[in-house]
C-alpha cells in the first residue's frame, strides 16, 4: 500500500541497508528533491552504491563519495565531475542492455512522476527508458510527485509505488547549444541525404537540432528515438513529421526520455502524439528494422581510418558513452534504404591546439567496430564506408578531415603508423 508523507519525514535509514543499490531517473527525471535528501543523510547509512544517468543537477558531487560509490552507463552532463575526480565507475554496455543488468541488482528505486489532472493515475513523467522495467525489480520504490512534471504515456501504477512524496519545482532544463558554422555545415550535409517518408532517431548535441531545421518543409517523416529534443518537436509543429509510414506506432513520435526546454516538457503533457517507452521497445533492432529508411543520426569522438569510432574518452577520461548508438546504427543498416549516420565536426581544439578527429589510431576504444561503420559526416563532406574496402575507407575519410591534416594523415596511412 502506497504510503503519502511529507519530504522532511522521509529517513533513507529506514529502507536502505549497507550495499543496496539505488537507481533513480535521468536528467529531468531525477527526483532532485529525494536525491539531495539522500546525499544530506549518507552519513547516517552504511555505504551504498548509486546507479546515474544523464546529470543535470548536483547530485554527481565527489564530496558524496565518502558514503556513496557512483556508476553509471555515461560521462555526460554533471556527471563529468565525477568523471574528472576519478570517482566515477562506468557500466560499459549497450544501452539496450541496461535494464536487464540493473533489474537484477537494483533495491532501492526513486522516482519523479506526475499525477493526472483527474487524479489517482501516475505517470513516470520525463524517462521511460530503463527504469521502467526497475519498477517491479526494487524492494522499494520511492515516488516524488511532482506538481509540475508533465504527464506522458509511461504510465505507472499506483500499487507499484511505496512511498509518496508531494512537491511543486520546476524541472532542470537542457539549454540547446549554440552551434558553429562547421556544426551548421554538417546539419545540411546530413539533411542532404534524408528522403520524405524516412523515420529518424537523433542523437544528443547540436548538429541533431541543425538537422532537424532543415527538414521542416519535408513530408510524412517518422520519428523513434531514444532521446527527444526541441530539435524534433519543432518538426512535429512544422507538420514535418507524421508517423503516417511507420508501420508499429503509426502516427505516433516514439521516444524513451525528455530531454530540452520547458517548452518540450509542456509540449509532451497529455500529448497522446507522444509515446514514452521502454528500452525494449526504442533500442529493439527488430523494430527498428521494419521502419522506413531509418536514419540513426549519432555523434563521436574521433573516427580512424578504417572506420571505427569512439564514443567515450577524451585524454583518457571518461566524457561520452557507449549508449545507443550502435543499437541505432545496426538497426538502420538493417532498416530497407536505412542510412547509419556518425556526424562530428573535423577538429578539435585540446589544450590550445586545433586536432583532427579523422585520425590514424584512435586514442581511446573502438565503441563502433569497423564491421558496423558507417556514414561518417564532417563539414567537409560525406564518406559512406559500407561499401568500401580498408583502403578505400582511408581515402574517402582524408578527403573530408580538415585539409591542414590530410597529407599528415595520407603519410600515416601508407606508413601504417
Amino acid at each position: 500500500m502506497t504510503r503519502a508523507i511529507e519530504l522532511e519525514a522521509l529517513e533513507f535509514a529506514d529502507v536502505i541497508l549497507p550495499g543496496d543499490l539505488v537507481c533513480w531517473g535521468q536528467a529531468a527525471a531525477e527526483p532532485l528533491p529525494l536525491t539531495a535528501r539522500l546525499m544530506a543523510q549518507r552519513g547516517r547509512l552504511g555505504g551504498f552504491s548509486a546507479f546515474i544517468g544523464i546529470g543535470l543537477g548536483d547530485t554527481p558531487d565527489p564530496a558524496y563519495t565518502d558514503r556513496v560509490r557512483f556508476s553509471s552507463f555515461c560521462g555526460t552532463g554533471t556527471n563529468r565531475r565525477l568523471a574528472a575526480a576519478g570517482a566515477l565507475d562506468i557500466l560499459p554496455v549497450h544501452y539496450s542492455d541496461l535494464p536487464a543488468l540493473l533489474a537484477s541488482r537494483v533495491d532501492v528505486l526513486l522516482l519523479q512522476v506526475a499525477e493526472h489532472p483527474d487524479g489517482g493515475r501516475f505517470s513516470l513523467s520525463c524517462a521511460c527508458d530503463y527504469i521502467a522495467p526497475l519498477v517491479r525489480a526494487a524492494r522499494v520504490v520511492i515516488c516524488e510527485v511532482n506538481r509540475q512534471a508533465p504527464f506522458t504515456s509511461a504510465e505507472i501504477a499506483a500499487a507499484d509505488i511505496d512511498v509518496l512524496v508531494a512537491t511543486d519545482r520546476a524541472l532542470p532544463e537542457q539549454a540547446r547549444a549554440v552551434p558553429t558554422a562547421a556544426e551548421q555545415a554538417i546539419g545540411a550535409h546530413v539533411a542532404s541525404l534524408i528522403r520524405d517518408g524516412a523515420t529518424l532517431q537523433f542523437g544528443l548535441g547540436a548538429v541533431p537540432d541543425c538537422v532537424a531545421g532543415l527538414l521542416k518543409h519535408h513530408r510524412d517523416l517518422g520519428l523513434h528515438t531514444g532521446i527527444l529534443s526541441d530539435g524534433a518537436v519543432g518538426l512535429i509543429e512544422a507538420g514535418a513529421v507524421t508517423n503516417a509510414l511507420k508501420p508499429i506506432h503509426r502516427g505516433v513520435t516514439v521516444a524513451g526520455t525528455l530531454l530540452g526546454s520547458r517548452a518540450l516538457l509542456d509540449f509532451a503533457h497529455l500529448n497522446r502524439a507522444i509515446a514514452l517507452e521502454p528500452v525494449s521497445v526504442t533500442h529493439s533492432h527488430a523494430l527498428i528494422a521494419q521502419m522506413p529508411a531509418f536514419t540513426a543520426i549519432n555523434s563521436a569522438l574521433e573516427v580512424d581510418l578504417s572506420g571505427q569510432a569512439n564514443t567515450e574518452t577524451v585524454g583518457g577520461r571518461y566524457v561520452g558513452t557507449i549508449g545507443g548508438a550502435l543499437d541505432f546504427l545496426r538497426g538502420a543498416r538493417a532498416s530497407a534504404g536505412g542510412l547509419p549516420i556518425i556526424a562530428l565536426p573535423s577538429t578539435v581544439e585540446a589544450k590550445g591546439e586545433r586536432r583532427s578527429r579523422i585520425t590514424a589510431r584512435l586514442s581511446g576504444p573502438a565503441t563502433i567496430g569497423r564491421a558496423d561503420a558507417a556514414i561518417i559526416v564532417t563539414e567537409h563532406g560525406i564518406a559512406d564506408l559500407r561499401p568500401l574496402t580498408l583502403a578505400e575507407r582511408a581515402e574517402a575519410l582524408i578527403a573530408i578531415a580538415d585539409p591542414a591534416f590530410r597529407d599528415d594523415l595520407r603519410e600515416r596511412a601508407r606508413s601504417g603508423a
